[in-house]
């Protein structure tokens, strides 16, 4: 069989270039390399997989993702590809760094360490950006809003750029489509372009040695007309002393490999991915957190306000990535070792620190709208409107939806609950001629469906809701005619901000917002006058 196999496909002389060929002594973090490539292998298995069942659709996403998850071994399979993701970043930046470190960029590897660093870019920047949108909920959504609003900041051409990837004026079918095909081919293609040109640069010019302190009279190497050949001279010495790839090299990566392969089984088991409820558009109280690794920079916008942002989106980046591109041709010479290189090395450590630094502080960062726990009922209710009626097909919530029905967006003031639970169990019955269908919905269903649908234009209020305003808000506050603009004025509050929310303002200002002016009026209104106040403050839209 060798034989046969090495007449037609030359397996002798691959078995030796390939698997008897000897590496110099390596530490184990040479594995990362391995690992990294074994956890590309098993997100393209995965994806395979996950994209078999999945629909690319905003009508359909969602659902495909809940269909997987529930599924026999699909919320394991969404695990797995989520994890190994995670997994991903972590080992590509940890094998960065020890390239950086080690100084294993340097002649003659300086193509392989710029293939590394387009891989990075693609695996972090790429597939994880474009992978963000498909679940298509909540985070999925916002997260993603919060991306193409950033990009249009980037100068020149940072509106072109966000057009281009969301394919109309706003996030849609079309966005999630340029998303899907950029995660499944494009980067893909380009991935496997670059790690083939860098896989062949490893193998051209063998794994990097373990980096030698520089002694001048030494023998050892030295900054001269002839480094480097002294630098192939001394590579080939510690080579010849090494052991072949297979097995030797082979067993360890695989041992490594196996570890990081249970930890990522482990955590699909026990943790899972979360789903969070479908993307609502309208929803403008969601708080946005970008994935860990984008934690940095997410905390770095913060220091940047206004005009400046532009520093945090575009210069800085492209100050750090062209650093890396242009490191080899910077820092060029045999000195190696960490402590040879004493000024690479602190930009390397403050560079790292600083990311960390940022990273935590973007962890523990407050959330930009205060949490407000909503009734169990609403958030039921909101579910079977969107996800099982679909019920945004024919009427809309502040101007997002369909038109065939009526708006919806204070039907919680026009209509009383009595009255929705009658349309929704027989809309003929209490609207004759309606073309809402029958959807023979369960006592359940008609309960949080009237839940929801109560709570929008956050629930009727008494008549004496406007003298309230004007009694203890309209010296500041404007409403329409009534009151002063020298604060805020809430003619429209209602469109981003919700009943709840305006009821905890109301009550205590500083604890919503700590930079608040505002004085609270807890003890001062009853908690019924605040929850009415609230829910006329809510209607105005």
């Amino acid at each position: 069989m060798k034989n046969w196999l090495d007449e037609r496909i030359g397996w002798k002389k691959i078995k030796e270039v390939l698997l008897d060929r000897k590496i110099p002594r390596v530490t184990s973090l040479h594995t990362l390399g391995s690992i990294c490539l074994f956890l590309f292998i098993l997100q393209v298995i995965t994806g395979i997989f996950l994209a078999m069942n999945y629909s690319p659709s905003p009508d359909h996403a969602y659902d495909s993702v809940r269909y997987i998850s529930e599924i026999p071994g699909g919320r394991f399979l969404r695990g797995l590809h989520f994890w190994s993701a995670t997994a991903i970043v972590i080992g590509v930046f940890l094998h960065m760094l020890r390239v950086f470190f080690m100084g294993s960029y340097k002649f003659p590897r300086e193509a392989t360490w710029w293939t590394g660093v387009g891989l990075l870019l693609i695996i972090v920047g790429g597939f994880g950006f474009t992978g963000y949108l498909l679940p298509w909920d909540q985070k999925a959504y916002w997260a993603t809003v919060v991306g193409l609003n950033l990009a249009k900041q980037m100068p020149y051409l940072g509106h072109y750029i966000a057009a281009i990837i969301r394919g109309g004026s706003e996030i849609g079918a079309v966005t999630l489509t340029h998303f899907y095909a950029f995660h499944v081919l494009l980067l893909p293609a380009i991935t496997m372009l670059l790690l083939g040109s860098h896989l062949f640069l490893v193998v051209w010019h063998g794994i990097s040695s373990l980096p030698e302190r520089t002694k001048e009279g030494s023998g050892q190497l030295i900054s001269n007309d002839n480094w480097k050949q002294k630098v192939s001279d001394r590579y080939h010495e510690l080579k010849s002393q090494g052991k072949p790839f297979f097995p030797y090299i082979v067993y360890k990566d695989m041992v490594a490999i196996t570890f990081v392969f249970l930890a990522i089984v482990w955590l699909a088991m026990e943790k899972g991915v979360h789903l969070e409820v479908v993307a609502d558009p309208t929803d403008k109280f969601y708080n946005p957190r970008p994935e860990w690794y984008f934690l940095f920079l997410f905390q770095l916008l913060k220091y940047f306000p206004g005009s400046f942002e532009v520093l945090a989106i575009a210069v800085i980046p492209v100050v750090l990535i062209g650093f890396l591109v242009l490191l080899p041709l910077i820092e060029r010479g045999p000195k190696r070792h960490p402590f040879d290189r004493p000024f690479i090395t602190i930009i390397g450590v403050i560079g790292l620190t600083g990311m960390i630094y940022l990273g935590i502080e973007g962890y523990y960062s407050p959330l930009t709208n205060p949490i407000i726990e909503k009734d169990i009922r609403v958030l039921d209710g909101q579910r079977l409107f969107f996800e099982n009626f679909r019920c945004q097909s024919c009427h809309s919530i502040n101007g997002r939806g369909g038109v065939f029905g009526p708006p919806l967006d204070t039907v919680g003031l026009r209509r009383s609950k009595d009255w929705l639970a009658e349309h929704f169990r027989d809309p003929e019955k209490v609207s004759p001629g309606t073309k809402m269908p029958n959807f023979g919905m369960l006592d359940n269903e008609v309960a949080v469906l009237v839940a929801y649908t109560s709570s929008l234009g956050g629930g009727p209020f008494t008549a004496q809701a406007p003298a309230l305003f004007k009694d203890n808000c309209s010296d500041c506050h404007k409403v329409g005619d009534m009151g002063e603009a020298l604060a805020s004025d809430l003619s429209g509050v209602g469109q981003y901000r919700e009943q709840g929310w305006i009821a905890k303002y109301i009550e205590n200002p500083k604890k919503m917002d700590p930079k608040a002016e505002m004085e609270g009026f807890d003890g001062i209104l009853t908690k019924e006058q605040i929850e009415d106040l609230s829910r006329y403050l809510a209607a105005q839209r």
